[in-house]
């Protein structure tokens, strides 16, 4: 009897192409950093740009091409969470923004990882699902970063760091009362 050795085309790779892209993003992030702390206008803006692309091509390319996986979906997130974080990080220490609003979106992901790995440990495995807010803090994170590096940081730009900030928080405050939630049906 002859084995079959053409693989099986049901199977989804660990390294979509999808994955792939979100991968680049990540690697571009030191990239991003640097050239922004050395003041090496307008590359700082271009890297962003390219990253907040790659941010929507990633997810577009997994759907289309149904190449959806656990690795993207661990992946994704956490692109996102190391360029905000980096980002504001840096424009915090450039004087940019103020050190509190840092403050408030690092405090923000610290919650939600820590509350991910609290339902972990009660439930065993949980699968990451972003929220409506959540989607909308990145959206809005992603802009005035966006808005910062292209030079503008008077005026609308300014109220827009504040409604970013009170997004980041409103969204905190989401996550954990889902989360409180799910635990409560969990154990009651």
């Amino acid at each position: 009897m002859e084995k079959n050795t053409t693989p099986d085309k049901t199977i989804t790779p660990i390294l979509t192409l999808a994955n792939k892209v979100t991968l680049a993003r990540i690697v571009l992030i030191p990239v991003f950093i640097i050239m922004l702390l050395q003041g090496m206008h307008p590359w700082p803006a271009i890297i962003f740009t390219f990253t907040i692309l790659t941010d929507a091509l990633d997810g577009f390319i997994a759907r289309v091409k149904k190449q959806k996986t656990a690795l993207g979906s661990f992946l994704d997130p956490l692109g996102d969470k190391l360029l905000m974080f980096s980002s504001y990080l840096t424009l915090a220490f450039l004087g940019k923004i103020p050190l509190w609003m840092f403050v408030v979106i690092l405090s923000r992901d610290i919650l939600i990882v820590l509350g991910w790995v609290v339902m972990y440990i009660l439930v065993g495995s949980i699968e990451i699902k972003p929220r409506v807010l959540g989607k909308l803090t990145t959206i809005f994170q992603m802009t005035s970063v966006w808005l910062l590096l292209l030079g503008l940081a008077h005026g609308p730009v300014q109220a827009l760091l504040i409604i970013t900030v009170i997004i980041t928080g409103a969204s905190g405050l989401d996550y954990i009362i889902a989360g409180t939630k799910k635990l409560n049906t969990l154990y009651t």
